[in-house]
């Protein structure tokens, strides 16, 4: 059952016989009910969808980050969607049914303010990784209280790590504490910046993989 919110003059909700309607976005909207298909998938459908479920698992549990890193998104899209879609066309590595994610490919935030440079991390505590970076502050829209953004992915483990506002881009080094767990594991490393009130990013990075002291 569908329901009328504005008058017989406005949008509705729900369905009417085959038809949907719905608001997006503040844009009122209707569709015809998705027709099921009896066909099987073609090999490359097939793909596509095993390409898009390898992304999404890799992608829904840092989900709140992604919403902040692309937040620029315009339009119909939502951050994760333009997420998702970076990561399908340019992420994806090895072949079908083995797909993985190319760490160095990986893109947690887009934005125009300047990004790391000369970012390393090196682990010789144990459970902990300092992550430095040369001072960029005055390179295009670089501003020295811009906030550090960490990102840690232990694949053996299949978890994240990720810390916001860790360090002013001035301060040139950070020392992110991680579970005592992580010992031993390689992890990879991201990092990025955002701005002091949080609504310019900069296109994050990869740094490198490291063994967990």
């Amino acid at each position: 059952m569908a329901t009328i919110k504005k008058g017989i003059l406005g949008g509705f909700s729900g369905k009417v016989g085959t038809v949907i309607g719905g608001n997006w976005r503040g844009v009122d909207y209707m569709r015809s009910l998705p027709k099921v298909s009896t066909k099987p998938a073609t090999a490359l459908q097939a793909e596509q969808r095993l390409k898009f479920a390898t992304v999404i698992a890799f992608l829904k549990p840092i989900s709140a980050l992604i919403t902040k890193g692309y937040q620029s998104v315009t339009g119909a899209r939502t951050p994760l969607n333009a997420a998702v879609s970076y990561h399908i066309k340019k992420a994806i590595a090895g072949v079908a049914p083995e797909f993985t994610i190319d760490p160095s490919k990986v893109v947690f935030s887009q934005g125009d303010i300047a990004g790391a440079w000369a970012p390393q991390v090196e682990s010789t505590v144990p459970a902990s990784i300092v992550f430095g970076w040369q001072d960029n502050t005055g390179t295009g829209l670089a501003e020295g209280d811009d906030q550090a953004i960490l990102l840690v992915y232990n694949a053996a483990k299949e978890q994240y790590v990720s810390l916001e506002n860790a360090a002013l881009r001035s301060a040139g080094q950070v020392n992110l504490i991680l579970p005592a767990s992580f010992t031993g594991d390689e992890v990879n490393c991201w990092m990025s910046f955002s701005s002091s009130d949080g609504k310019r990013m900069a296109t994050s990075v990869y740094i490198s993989s490291v063994t967990v002291a």
